[in-house]
């Protein structure tokens, strides 16, 4: 996280409602105490754990309020969490959700705020993949364990015409080389993918990670986890790494991409996006004023958020019908 959180400005344009929010999150950020990066596995491990245990405190007042259902499923051999909104009726769709977190914190239970709002915004089942964390499992591990759920899934008999990936942050970076991985396996695609704030280049080239830096509460740090835990040794250039290295013109899933103008990721996103569309995919960006990363979760019952979600149920009933 930024260390110089309290001096990160609100925009003027934002609502009075993320404005309260915003507020609330600069300063619980600022009374965070700092902690160096972890280097160790049993660090790593501590990291998380501190983390999940905040996520899950932060985030019962809106789970209860949501009155979704989730149920633990092996699938493929991984842990995931099927959740369902209220009075669900099932009519085959599936929305699989790949959570953030830098690559080294966050589950499937502690970003289970992301995976219910996807679900009850949409009336949709999402399946919420509790993948092994970096660096106990690099990229390639992970990657494979998201692609063993959504053929364990297919094998059961869903439809992938009806099935679509959904990622956030670093989640974002997975379901993106996910949709590689997948169709250069032959393995049938999804219907559609919803990035959120997603990293698309670990090297961390775009112009927003210098020009932005000062505006958002994230830091290099997501990049340095990325580069040391994740894909340790990797050729950053490699699609499967950076997924806006990947050769679009091959095919790949009708995409929508959502960012905010506060966060270093934002060329991240204006990359992925002008990359698939010279390639003839469909891809659609949407650029929310004065919003921070992944705003989407963070916000949601603020206007911005709302207009976030209903953007994305949108596009689900557009491709998932």
């Amino acid at each position: 996280m930024n260390t110089d959180a309290a001096r990160i400005p609100i925009a003027a344009s934002v609502s009075p409602e993320a404005r309260g929010k915003l507020e609330g999150i600069r300063a619980f950020l600022t009374a965070m105490p700092a902690t160096p990066q972890p280097r160790t596995q049993e660090e790593f491990d501590a990291a998380a754990a501190r983390g999940a245990i905040f996520a899950e405190q932060l985030g019962k007042s809106v789970l209860d309020a949501l009155g979704t259902i989730a149920t633990e499923r092996m699938l493929g051999g991984i842990p995931t969490l099927d959740v369902v909104p209220p009075e669900f009726e099932d009519d085959g769709s599936i929305i699989v959700y790949v959570h953030g977190g830098g690559f080294v914190t966050g589950s499937a239970r502690a970003n289970l705020v992301t995976a219910a709002l996807a679900a009850t915004s949409s009336g949709r089942r999402v399946i919420s993949i509790d993948y092994m964390l970096a660096p106990r499992a690099t990229y390639d591990v992970i990657l494979d364990q998201v692609a063993a759920v959504w053929s364990a899934l297919l094998a059961e008999g869903a439809d992938a015409g009806k099935m679509g990936l959904f990622g956030d942050s670093a989640g974002g970076c997975i379901v993106a080389a996910t949709a590689l991985l997948l169709r250069d396996r032959g393995i049938p695609a999804p219907a559609a993918i919803v990035m959120l704030s997603p990293v698309t280049d670990i090297a961390g080239e775009g112009d927003t990670t210098a020009t932005l830096a000062h505006a958002d509460y994230l830091d290099a740090t997501v990049r340095d986890l990325a580069r040391s835990a994740y894909a340790p040794g990797a050729d950053l250039t490699g699609p499967l790494v950076s997924p806006v290295f990947g050769d679009f013109t091959q095919g790949y899933p009708p995409a929508l991409i959502q960012v905010g103008t506060r966060e270093i990721l934002l060329s991240d996103s204006v990359r992925l996006h002008r990359r698939l569309r010279a390639a003839g995919c469909s891809s659609r960006l949407e650029v929310y004023e004065g919003m921070p990363h992944v705003f989407q979760s963070l916000l949601a019952d603020a206007p911005e958020g709302r207009e976030a979600w209903a953007e994305m149920t949108a596009f689900w009933a557009d491709y998932l019908a």
